[in-house]
């Protein structure tokens, strides 16, 4: 018999009809799959680990929940014009250095050592491609290993962060260290329920940016880097190709000096393009 909840008293009609068409989807898995009462106790378990160890964000994201609420929320007449969002995710921190363009996101010591240090310039744009000056582009992103600064105790504070101003012409650059893929949830519920179900936890490696700007809608996205061996199967699903970068290796030994490196080093360009908050 379908069961219909019961109000008491004057109701949101949102949240009623979602309520009631959830309880009858997961009525109708129950009935389906004629889930017993262990398997039931033991989901709920599940979902109590979840919250204890604060992992809903991280679950919401590898059942694509996410970005489909991202997508949703952004969606607007000018798609081939602005550039696309993508999840926040939970590593994020607010009040990272502000610091004038160019810059840089570790020290000089950990560029200098590194295999992959590389420089990214761009600017912060309209929709119609008109420079947005002191714009501030907020970006994050993990180590080589793929760990974040907030989660790896051996960096320093802030590492790998910073808040850079935009110049007057809205360009924005900066030096740092190609960040690693790395696994989600390696030790907690959401990692041992995607290896019961067979599948992977790995993330592409990525660099997140959140870009403001007074009088304009702010942006919060992620870019990828190319051919990272996880990049079609991004265990969150939020790989787009327009936000794939595209990375030259600098060879040359006077470019190399010019930029202050000792080694070979890839540059790419992105200019972020942002909708003005009246439409």
């Amino acid at each position: 018999m379908d069961q219909k909840l019961v109000v008491v008293e004057k109701k949101d009609q949102r949240l009623y009809d979602i309520a009631e068409k959830l309880t009858k989807n997961i009525h109708d898995v129950v009935i389906e799959y004629k889930v017993t009462e262990e398997e039931w106790i033991s989901a709920i378990e599940f979902l109590t680990e979840v919250g204890v160890k604060n992992e809903y964000i991280l679950l919401s994201d590898v059942m694509g929940v996410s970005v489909l609420v991202n997508d949703l929320a952004h969606h607007h007449d000018h798609e081939e014009h602005v550039t696309d969002h993508n999840v926040e995710g939970p590593l994020y921190r607010a009040n990272a250095p502000l610091v004038k363009t160019p810059a840089q996101l570790c020290t000089n010591e950990a560029i200098l050592k590194s295999e992959q240090p590389y420089v990214m310039v761009g600017q912060v744009l309209s929709v119609h491609g008109n420079p947005i000056p002191h714009a501030i582009v907020d970006v994050w992103q993990a180590d080589e290993k793929g760990d974040y600064e907030n989660e790896d105790p051996n960096q320093p504070e802030y590492n790998l962060r910073a808040r850079i101003e935009t110049d007057a012409k809205g360009r924005y650059e900066f030096k740092s260290i190609l960040p690693g893929g790395y696994e989600i949830g390696k030790g907690g519920p959401t990692g041992k329920f995607l290896k019961r179900i067979g599948r992977h936890a790995w993330r592409p490696a990525h660099i997140h940016f959140k870009i403001v700007a007074e009088d304009f809608n702010e942006l919060t996205t992620m870019l990828f880097i190319p051919n990272d061996p996880w990049i079609d199967s991004d265990a969150i699903g939020a790989v787009k190709d327009s936000l794939i970068l595209d990375l030259k290796k600098v060879d040359s030994v006077s470019e190399q000096q010019k930029n202050g490196f000792n080694k070979a080093f890839s540059i790419t360009e992105y200019n972020f393009k942002l909708i003005p908050k009246d439409n």
